[in-house]
């Protein structure tokens, strides 16, 4: 499997198959004498920009913090994960985790002020 092609920025969707937002991050687990093998996947906006720009990064992680938005990022194990063609799927609650904090966020303070939204 190529993990750059098969699963980072893939559409990343719960047991439910609630959409969750996309595969920003994946972690391997690298130790001596071993192969490398893949961890977790990771969804946040902070590992999204950090791809771009570790300062641009840290920059809108403190702003979100001062907002009252969570920036770690959310972890699923890749024991957890399912890799499709075009999604990947994770056996977890989309609700129960913290990696809707943004969207939900943006829904309450930002679209719903906008008159007939």
């Amino acid at each position: 499997m190529d993990l750059m092609r098969d699963c980072l920025d893939k559409l990343l969707e719960d047991s439910a198959k609630r959409r969750m937002g996309r595969v920003d991050g994946i972690i391997l687990d690298i130790e001596d004498g071993r192969q490398p093998h893949v961890a977790y996947v990771e969804v946040g906006v902070k590992t999204l920009l950090n791809r771009v720009s570790p300062r641009l990064a840290n920059v809108v992680a403190r702003w979100l913090r001062k907002v009252g938005i969570p920036t770690d990022p959310y972890r699923i194990a890749w024991g957890k994960v399912r890799v499709g063609l075009n999604k990947v799927e994770a056996d977890v609650e989309a609700e129960k985790t913290p990696a809707l904090e943004w969207e939900l966020w943006l829904r309450k303070k930002v679209i719903g002020r906008i008159p007939g939204a």
